[in-house]
């Protein structure tokens, strides 16, 4: 963590000093040409090819370089990484074209001496704590994306039942025990609906905020309520956790009290549109706009976990440059532009102005019917969320505040940090049992994260059978790893 720190704190300082410049030159004849990856599980927007003539005009006049996009499904991009296919940028983050796995097999150009030399405009454009997730055995691999690099976790409440029917209070705040007399207001009116409708994976980002998972797939990592004591790096099982056991055994009341849907654990797919009057989300103050617009239905929101950060939530959104890339100068450029430039990020976001989205007063843009047919790309998996226009909110009852980003990233500056920041558990030593207890775990966990099942009796059956395939080893496998990492 302290390498981290005074590595990051290095590069930044470099920059604040003005040690540094940006050799890039503006428009060559004969442009240099990329390839970008990004993440898209619907393929390439239909309008894409007319909105990448307009980026590469005006890329190839600012910096002498174009590219060309391609759009890639989890399957896709394990495919053309196993295969080799060329790239020179790429999304990575840690659920999708896994940042660790692929930085610890060299796919990725190691940036850590490369960011102040030439690009400063980009180093200086984010706090220091956000290249956090970006390192890998204490270099830097990557570049991460300025959006909600924090976990909070809220409640999505419609603004017209709880408060105007039922007379609630709009609360900013509301714990995940609290949410209760919300969910038994709804069924006593309805008793044949379901408050809180959820997909097999649960409450969206419930257990975000109760472990610094290590691994999911074993259900180990760190106790988030001992971060600051002397217990904040000691891994455990997360049923072993009590804050994670306790939100499981909730999930079963409510699933027994008629709030859950009772086909959860064999729902697929959760959609905020058909959803129940009481939602959950990972986001941010400000979010409440975007919600509403999802779900077509005015909407408040109310925190129940965080902030918190961890390697996990630092990862959420990075991009990387192809360790055999022969333009990894140009690619630089490209990353910093797209990050940097209005012009360039509201027309990889939004499109062509006049056709895919208009400018509204207040600064904010619209998207047209056009716009949000035919030109909705994964906004996330471009670059930053700060640079350029935000979308207008669809209810005039909550617009979309300008000023969102810069009051979101100051709400961080209080953000419980994890010690273990930076921290990847490469299984490999322990590869038989982390395959037996992932087995395990999979047996089980739908029906607990659901409230399908009762934790009270499963847990400890569920515990028991992975002690006895190896978890002790993979625990203490993990421990040594982190132990070493630490020092």
């Amino acid at each position: 963590m302290k390498k981290m720190k005074l590595l990051a704190a290095a590069f930044l300082l470099g920059a604040a000093l003005g040690l540094t410049s940006a050799p890039f030159a503006a428009a060559a004849d004969e442009a240099v040409n990329l390839t970008w990856w990004l993440y898209s599980p619907g393929g390439e927007p239909e309008d894409w090819p007319e909105v990448q003539d307009a980026l590469n005009k005006y890329s190839k006049e600012k910096i002498g370089v174009t590219c060309e996009y391609k759009f890639y499904d989890a399957g896709q991009v394990a495919l053309a990484m196993s295969s080799g296919e060329p790239f020179d940028l790429c999304f990575t983050c840690d659920w999708f074209n896994d940042f660790a796995t692929n930085a610890s097999d060299g796919m990725f150009l190691d940036l850590t001496l490369l960011l102040d030399e030439y690009v400063p405009d980009l180093v200086k454009s984010m706090p220091e704590n956000v290249w956090g997730g970006s390192y890998y055995d204490g270099r830097i691999y990557a570049i991460p994306h300025l959006k909600d690099y924090a976990l909070e976790v809220f409640w999505i409440l419609d603004s017209d039942y709880f408060l105007k029917e039922k007379g609630f209070t709009e609360e900013h705040e509301i714990s995940w025990d609290g949410i209760e007399p919300y969910l038994e207001a709804y069924k006593k009116d309805n008793p044949n609906d379901y408050p809180l409708i959820m997909s097999m994976t649960g409450a969206t980002s419930w257990s975000n905020c109760l472990v610094d998972w290590i691994s999911r797939d074993v259900w180990i990592g760190l106790d988030w309520d001992a971060q600051g004591t002397d217990n904040e790096l000691k891994v455990r099982s997360a049923l072993e956790i009590p804050k994670y056991t306790d939100r499981l055994k909730t999930l079963h009341r409510w699933y027994e009290a008629g709030y859950i849907n009772p086909d959860a654990a064999v729902t697929e797919t959760f959609n905020r549109l058909t959803g129940g009057p009481v939602q959950s989300g990972q986001g941010w103050f400000g979010a409440e706009s975007i919600w509403s617009s999802q779900r077509q239905r005015l909407s408040y929101i109310a925190r129940y976990d965080g902030p918190y950060l961890n390697t996990s939530s630092l990862r959420g959104a990075m991009t990387a440059i192809s360790s055999t890339s022969d333009n990894w100068k140009e690619a630089l450029a490209l990353v910093q532009l797209m990050n940097t430039d209005p012009y360039y990020r509201e027309t990889a976001r939004y499109g062509i102005e006049g056709k895919h989205f208009t400018r509204n007063d207040d600064g904010t843009v619209t998207r047209t019917t056009e716009g949000v047919e035919r030109m909705a790309p994964e906004a996330y998996s471009e670059g930053f969320y700060n640079i350029g226009a935000l979308e207008s909110s669809s209810f005039e009852a909550i617009p979309t505040d300008p000023d969102m980003w810069e009051k979101v990233f100051d709400s961080y500056k209080d953000a419980v940090e994890s010690a273990a920041i930076g921290f990847s558990f490469d299984y490999s030593p322990v590869d038989y049992q982390f395959m037996a207890v992932s087995n395990i775990a999979e047996q089980y966990k739908y029906e607990l994260y659901t409230g399908t099942s009762d934790p009270e009796k499963v847990i400890p059956e569920i515990l028991e059978q992975m002690y006895d395939a190896g978890l002790q080893d993979i625990i203490d496998e993990a421990q040594r790893q982190l132990d070493e990492y630490m020092s």
